[in-house]
């Protein structure tokens, strides 16, 4: 939770063009988002109300930081976006469970062996970005990526973090079904590890 504050306040600060220390890009990557924390899931009220509600021992070691989140969203953000932000949040609660490191370094050195070298690549669902990142590490042939993310905090955190990038990156902070069709056949490789469960769209 600390790791993933920290991170927030690095992409609500950060401003488009503006470049970024190595230690906030580092801060931005440790972003893990709130998969399985529900004591997000609470409203911004007093402890009491939490106890009043049954949260666990659990949930209520975690009130402060809790609160500290919902503290920096309300200073930066205005209120509309505010309760939005936070009902995309809690929504994420069950899918936002980010892939290791290992899944795309794996999968990009057996296309880079394979001599399979994408300059414009594709993430359907990209939470805090690590296929974008690693890719950026193994195919020096980039030329453009383009994110999707659903859950608006992630997405800002990605936007931040795909500013980095040496070539343009395009960041769309929607659900896929949502994104300009103007995309399809443009891209070399489409490459996620989406969260899967039986929701909807």
């Amino acid at each position: 939770l600390q790791d993933n504050i920290a991170a927030i306040r690095i992409a609500l600060e950060w401003e488009k063009g503006k470049s970024m220390a190595e230690e906030d890009i580092a801060a931005l990557q440790k972003y893990t988002g709130f998969g399985g924390i529900k004591a997000v899931l609470f409203p911004f009220v007093d402890k009491g109300e939490w106890v009043k509600q049954n949260a666990s021992e659990a949930d209520l070691r975690l009130f402060p930081v809790i609160t500290e989140l919902h503290e920096l969203l309300q200073q930066h953000l205005p209120e509309a976006e505010y309760k939005e932000t936070i009902s995309s949040l809690k929504n994420s609660v069950l899918t936002a469970f980010y892939t290791p490191e290992i899944i795309p370094q794996t999968l990009y050195n057996t296309l880079a062996a394979n001599q399979v070298r994408p300059r414009y690549l594709y993430e359907p669902s990209a939470g805090a970005g690590v296929f974008l990142t690693e890719a950026v590490k193994v195919f020096p042939d980039l030329q453009q990526v383009a994110a999707i993310e659903k859950d608006i905090l992630t997405g800002k955190i990605l936007s931040a973090l795909c500013s980095t990038f040496p070539f343009p990156a395009k960041v769309h902070i929607t659900g896929l079904e949502q994104t300009p069709a103007s995309e399809n056949g443009k891209y070399d490789l489409i490459v996620s590890n989406i969260p899967f469960g039986n929701f909807l769209v």
